[in-house]
């Protein structure tokens, strides 16, 4: 099934979290997180970690999580309230510190509390990786079509140090993803700025760090105000960090 393990690759975490929104998509449906979020990637991860963010009904949350993990579909599971106080402090951020922008009132739901919730996810699944890289995706991104694309992702990643990012093109979008890049390679659009907390494989060495306070002027496209991708948009600009997008296979994102 995995044809390139012939050739020694670093380690990958899998890690996903739900919310009040989506956590019966991921833990009820048969299907939907154990196929389209994780085997379709066509590569044995390491670990595969599921976040549990803010849920009002906690205890059927976990005996649903327990289930994943009893069925062999997840590894672990962690309560992100839990933990937060010390993912915080790692990265040296406060909870004051995701602040709304002048936007947010456009969108539904959308406040202080909203900012960081969309922040503790990623960066929790960041503190807890225990592989060389981390796939991350929300739990309303998934993958209708196998797509064997993180092998060769690696790959460029590890002869090219300056390729921080990558992803699979979102949503079919490949006219754009094209338009956003400044050159293709061996399958990959290369963009030289842009991020999307919504899928990202990146090094752990290089995330894991309290690198998460840069806000550029430049950001303010980044909708709602002070969030997880604005802050990882800048923080990459500052470095001249680039972005390989798979040009051959695309995630879906739809609100769940």
């Amino acid at each position: 099934m995995f044809g390139f393990l012939r050739t020694p690759l670093p380690s990958v975490s899998f890690a996903t979290s739900c919310w009040e929104r989506d956590w019966r998509s991921i833990l009820l449906d048969p299907h939907y997180l154990s196929q389209r979020q994780i085997a379709n990637h066509l590569f044995p991860f390491a670990e595969k970690i599921l976040i549990i963010n803010n849920v009002r009904d906690l205890t059927a949350v976990r005996q649903a999580a327990q289930k994943k993990v009893d069925e062999g579909v997840l590894d672990r599971y962690i309560i992100a309230d839990e933990i937060a106080e010390d993912v915080l402090a790692f990265f040296e951020l406060q909870r004051i510190d995701f602040i709304p922008g002048p936007d947010a009132g456009q969108y539904q739901n959308v406040d202080a509390d909203w900012i960081y919730y969309n922040a503790i996810g990623p960066l929790t699944a960041l503190y807890l990786s225990q592989s060389d890289y981390l796939l991350y995706l929300t739990g309303d991104v998934r993958l209708d079509e196998p797509i064997e694309w993180i092998g060769k992702a690696l790959r460029m990643m590890e002869k090219n140090p300056l390729y921080k990012v990558a992803n699979l093109t979102w949503n079919n979008r490949y006219d754009e993803a094209q338009r956003e890049s400044i050159c293709y390679r061996k399958g990959f659009y290369i963009a030289a700025q842009g991020f999307s907390d919504q899928m990202f494989l990146v090094k752990c060495f290089d995330f894991r760090a309290p690198i998460y306070q840069e806000i550029r002027r430049d950001s303010t496209h980044f909708p709602r105000g002070d969030v997880f991708e604005k802050r990882v948009f800048s923080m990459m600009k500052n470095r001249g960090w680039l972005r390989l997008i798979y040009a051959n296979g695309s995630y879906i994102h739809e609100h769940l």
